[in-house]
């Protein structure tokens, strides 16, 4: 899918008309049917108002990658959590390190669907956030097993909109084996996971390690 296609769309999902959208940028409303017709696209200030006005990232703009991905409590009607950890770290792991800076409060659950275990997930949630409102929050996920740590975000104001994600497979440690219930032979899809709000910052630094044999990971992508 190309800009052109990406901004119709998402300008009739939203239901505005060209004009509308010139209006919020202060351009002339010729200038969006061009950009619909593919006879140009917008300079870098525009792309970043349009990402901004449709809650969108950029790359998603661009039509650039898009996935079915939505997250686990999105992507499975019967998706559950069981409770690991949640407390306020000082000390950091390395792999955290240069994303985020202390403190932040780790959110470790088992994500479940049809209670059979999925992925293990490990978030780090940034001190921009009210983080002690938001450790007792989420501590009733040992209660409420449906519990959304990105509906509770959303509610704090800062709604998850795009997210980056690097994918490794790798052979799972004895530990992810008895948490998952894996069989012998089965890899691990290894995920780290930046999530971003509407403003392009940071609200969740998050590493996943998910059964290769039960979860599908679908992208699409532009050539």
């Amino acid at each position: 899918m190309n800009f052109a296609t990406r901004l119709k769309e998402l300008r009739k999902k939203k239901k505005v008309t060209q004009s509308d959208l010139a209006d919020y940028l202060g351009i002339d409303n010729t200038t969006v049917s061009k950009w619909e017709k593919g006879i140009y696209e917008p300079n870098i200030e525009n792309l970043k108002k349009l990402a901004d006005f449709f809650g969108v990232s950029i790359d998603s703009l661009l039509g650039r990658i898009q996935s079915t991905r939505r997250g686990f409590g999105r992507d499975h009607s019967r998706a559950t959590k069981k409770y690991i950890d949640l407390r306020l770290l000082e000390d950091l792991p390395e792999s955290v390190h240069g994303e985020l800076q202390p403190p932040v409060l780790f959110y470790h659950v088992l994500q479940l669907k049809d209670d059979i275990p999925i992925t293990i997930s490990k978030s780090f949630l940034p001190n921009s956030l009210p983080l002690e409102e938001l450790e007792e929050i989420l501590k009733e996920v040992k209660q409420n097993p449906t519990l959304s740590l990105y509906k509770t975000l959303e509610s704090f104001g800062r709604k998850p909109i795009s997210c980056e994600e690097t994918l490794i497979v790798d052979s799972p440690s004895d530990e992810e084996i008895e948490l998952l219930q894996m069989p012998d032979h089965v890899p691990v899809a290894r995920i780290v996971r930046k999530t971003f709000d509407a403003s392009s910052k940071l609200v969740e630094y998050c590493v996943l390690t998910s059964r290769t044999d039960l979860y599908q990971f679908v992208y699409k992508f532009t050539l």
